[in-house]
């Protein structure tokens, strides 16, 4: 099989250019070229004079191609590593695994271990994907928030209420697997095979109800409104059984999958002296600014022919050790409210598949360790709901916003009590810099050197909301080498909650390798 790559400009971005341009550098023939693929496509946009796509096409030919080096072809396998979780145990297993939180890493740590036959309970303490959508839809329309049913809560985690990105820091080992577990669930084809793949919250509803038909297909059982309260553990310091606010579920195993906003977890992991430590996350605000502008600026003259535009912006201070950055960018999304507890307010960005929304947004945070918390283990907890409660209040109640507008951010005064926005709880002005009032200096620096990179940051229609606080956890739930939580047996905290994780993917690969150790260890 041979490989090449191809460029294409964006008004002939087609399946038959392609293939044309394939038979032309060749000279192929239509029926010589016996097999085609895309394996990659992304976009190349450094020079905006000349914007293009790349292909990466993997073919096959009846007629040999000599010259290939001349070509830029290149041979590559037919086969391709297999990535696959191991499937080792064909009987049933007489052990009892309770995973708790239905997110990511829960749904496919419960899939290996059904595929290997353990008897697996998921418990999640909010509702279906049916049931948790009207929830939400309340809560934006009202401000009427069920503080068990909401963005943090319910099946699929949070990720379903966003842009359902599937990008990844690094390529793991096991990406390919649940990327075909996706497809097979609903989620578009060409997930496969971009460079930046999303799905979008509107699709992903959808797969989250596959998945979990295809776990109850397996035999997994699912239960919702069961939220864990802590485990249970002998004086040996093995789980026996897993505390649900309904029963006390006996089991081998209990994997915590619960998420980022399960503080009340946390509290009952503490009480049980089961080992956790405080980390670092980031916090600060939404930026939102017409989604054109972005095009605009990242595209140049065609961008009226390609997808939404994105963007990343980064800048390190000494002083801190840390960055300000862009986070969770929702190209033609929407800023939302995803408070998880009455009072306090928290922001996120969500997206449809076809991000066809009027803005762009997204957070624009500081990075933050345990020492800006004294390394108190549940200081991270505290500074983040100190946060949510002033910004809350700042918003004048009803889960509304406060907000201000960049230009007013940097020069530090308010001129307008409102702005068009894609948030649907309304906005209220405020002066912004009094809500991270020692980092406003880092945040002005931020903005001033991201305003040279694109255009309009810096704007009197561009606006900051409050707060962005949710970006990961501020605390680790300890494991060793056997992901097992390093004093207590049995007990495996797993994807973004135990700090192990940071979105969709890499939360879907913890909790298939967590999966595996548990296959290793019970199974034997």
């Amino acid at each position: 099989m041979f490989q090449i790559e191809i460029k294409v400009p964006p008004e002939k971005d087609n399946l038959e250019f392609i293939k044309e341009r394939l038979r032309n550098i060749t000279g192929l023939k239509k029926d010589e070229i016996t097999f085609f693929s895309i394996e990659k496509k992304s976009l190349d946009s450094r020079n905006k004079s000349s914007v293009h796509w790349i292909y990466r096409i993997n073919f096959s030919a009846s007629k040999v191609i000599r010259d290939t080096e001349g070509l830029n072809i290149k041979k590559v396998s037919d086969s391709k590593a297999d990535y696959k979780p191991k499937i080792t145990i064909s009987q049933r297993k007489e052990k009892k695994v309770v995973v708790a939180g239905m997110g990511p890493a829960g749904i496919f740590c419960s899939l290996i271990l059904a595929l290997n036959n353990f008897e697996v309970l998921l418990i999640e303490r909010g509702k279906a994907v049916e049931e948790r959508v009207k929830d939400v839809e309340i809560f934006f329309k009202k401000g009427i928030l069920n503080e068990e049913s909401n963005i943090q809560f319910g099946e699929g985690g949070a990720g379903t209420f966003s842009d359902g990105k599937l990008t990844a820091r690094t390529r793991y080992e096991f990406y390919d697997f649940i990327i075909k577990e996706l497809i097979s669930a609903g989620a578009p084809e060409e997930i496969s095979y971009l460079y930046k793949p999303h799905i979008g919250t509107d699709k992903l509803r959808q797969v989250v109800t596959n998945l979990r038909k295809r776990l109850i297909s397996l035999g997994v059982k699912i239960s919702f409104n069961e939220k864990l309260i802590k485990p249970v553990i002998n004086k040996e310091r093995k789980v026996v059984s897993a505390l649900t606010n309904e029963r006390d579920i006996p089991c081998d195993a209990l994997v915590l999958a619960t998420g980022n906003a399960s503080r009340d977890l946390y509290k009952g992991l503490f009480d049980e002296n089961v080992l956790l430590e405080p980390k670092g996350f980031a916090m600060g605000f939404r930026i939102e600014l017409s989604q054109k502008s972005i095009d605009k600026n990242q595209y140049g003259k065609k961008s009226y022919l390609l997808p939404p535009a994105d963007f990343f912006l980064s800048r390190y201070f000494n002083e801190i050790k840390g960055s300000i950055y862009s986070f969770c960018m929702c190209p033609g999304g929407t800023i939302i409210p995803a408070s998880s507890e009455k009072g306090g307010l928290v922001l996120n960005g969500m997206s449809n598949y076809k991000r066809d929304g009027h803005y762009g947004n997204a957070g624009l945070v500081i990075s933050v360790s345990p020492k800006d918390w004294n390394n108190t283990l549940f200081g991270g907890i505290i500074l983040q709901k100190e946060i949510e409660m002033k910004c809350y209040n700042a918003g004048k109640g009803g889960y509304r916003a406060p907000f201000c507008t960049t230009v007013d951010f940097v020069e530090k005064r308010i001129r307008t009590d409102n702005a068009p926005s894609s948030y649907p709880r309304g906005l209220t002005a405020y002066p912004l810099w009094e809500i991270y009032e020692d980092k406003y200096d880092f945040f002005k620096t931020a903005l001033s050197d991201f305003d040279k990179k694109i255009k309009g940051i810096i704007s009197d229609s561009t606006i900051l909301i409050a707060p962005e606080t949710r970006t990961s956890s501020p605390i680790r739930i300890k494991r060793d080498q056997n992901f097992m939580s390093v004093n207590t047996q049995f007990l495996f905290p797993c994807g973004e909650g135990a700090g192990y994780a940071g979105g969709i993917i890499s939360s879907a690969v913890d909790g298939v390798k967590v999966a595996e150790k548990i296959i290793d260890i019970l199974g034997r």
